[in-house]
């Protein structure tokens, strides 16, 4: 899900700057079933629609991780269930105590424990003005959400394998209506990804998105005109040991 790897690719981003490239401790990584917990979570509260159209707007997704206290990782997976009276408990291992959301997701309250948190995220439309400079601004803070509407030959695009740069046929609602009748919901529809590097050619402005269709993506050159919103993020911690905010100060927020 893109929203899981934004977050992690966030704190990846802070954790560096610290750290040094390459540091990121694999246990703060998302853990390989956090996206299923996710969904189910979304599905209990009714914003995760199934069909043709499945998924759920990006806004609710980021609410419900929110409301979930972050992104579950690897460390955090090894969390158990266990019952003492009416509370829930961390392995004794680990420390720290447990709190159980309502939809009976386990999160920590012990921060780099078993948590990527999420403090903030905003959500730019392109109806507040998409300028180069603008979306040019957003990323430089760092990996962000992207949404844009993908026909057919998008899935053509590949970074790794050629140059293209996608431009596909929804940018206002009268296309879109347009795509659906041509293409139905099949591959085509709106989209989140990860954003994360632009470059200027001339008068054009690409950007580099990382999707969520296999393990590494792929990456896709897509023409910024694309995107019809972008949602930032900002974290409140490291994900680590106590060792490891220590070592990287106080000035943790990004």
């Amino acid at each position: 899900m893109a929203s899981t790897m934004a977050i992690e690719g966030k704190h990846k981003q802070v954790y560096e700057s610290f750290h040094g490239a390459g540091k990121f401790p694999d246990g703060c990584k998302a853990a390989k079933g956090w996206f299923d917990q996710l969904r189910d979570a979304c599905k209990r509260v009714g914003s995760w629609k199934e069909g043709e159209e499945e998924g759920a707007v990006m806004d609710d997704v980021l609410k419900k991780t929110e409301n979930l206290g972050g992104v579950l990782t690897k460390d955090g997976d090894v969390l158990k269930k266990t019952k003492d009276g009416d509370e829930l408990k961390k392995t004794k291992d680990l420390g720290g105590v447990l709190t159980k959301d309502l939809g009976g997701v386990l999160t920590t309250s012990t921060l780099g424990q078993g948590l990527l948190g999420l403090r903030k995220w905003e959500k730019h439309s392109v109806d507040d003005g998409f300028t180069q400079e603008r979306v040019a601004e957003l990323l430089d803070q760092g990996p962000c959400i992207g949404r844009l509407w993908v026909c057919p030959w998008y899935f053509h695009f590949d970074a790794a394998k050629n140059n293209w740069v996608y431009r596909g046929c929804g940018r206002d609602e009268g296309d879109r209506a347009e795509s659906k009748r041509l293409y139905g919901n099949h591959q085509n529809g709106s989209h989140v990804v990860v954003c994360f590097q632009y470059r200027l050619c001339g008068e054009q402005m690409h950007v580099l998105v990382l999707d969520n269709h296999g393990k590494d993506g792929p990456e896709r050159w897509i023409d910024f005109e694309e995107l019809d919103a972008l949602f930032t993020l900002k974290v409140d911690c490291l994900c680590g040991t106590p060792d490891h905010y220590h070592d990287a100060g106080t000035s943790l927020v990004t």
